[in-house]
């Protein structure tokens, strides 16, 4: 047994970190001349172009419009709709729900 460790030292680990720096960049420049091969070796017909058709204006959708009111209230303002009597059992049966005050949406006529 020796008494002083073996140590690497740069000059021994140098040719090690270059095979491993290399491989990877040679097996791509293999692989890329292999595609090139492989293409070579197909019928060669022309790429295929794909262009966007120009846009019809008719065709555009409508715009969408901001609503009036809060989705939320989409449920009491049908209520309220229907007249005072549904808006009025709507409002009691979402009490503990949405607690609309009957009188910000009910009908005054």
């Amino acid at each position: 047994m020796s008494p002083s460790p073996m140590v690497p030292t740069l000059f021994a680990a140098a040719p090690l970190a270059l095979a491993l720096l290399a491989s990877p960049a040679s097996f791509a420049a293999t692989a890329d001349a292999g595609i090139s091969a492989a293409r070579d070796a197909r019928d060669v017909s022309p790429p295929v172009m794909v262009a966007a058709a120009p846009m019809r204006t008719d065709a555009l959708p409508a715009p969408v419009l901001a609503e009036p009111y809060p989705a939320y209230q989409r449920g009491v303002r049908q209520a309220a709709d229907e007249g005072n009597e549904a808006l009025r059992r709507y409002v009691w049966r979402t009490r503990m729900i949405y607690d609309f005050y009957y009188y910000d949406f009910a009908n005054r006529r």
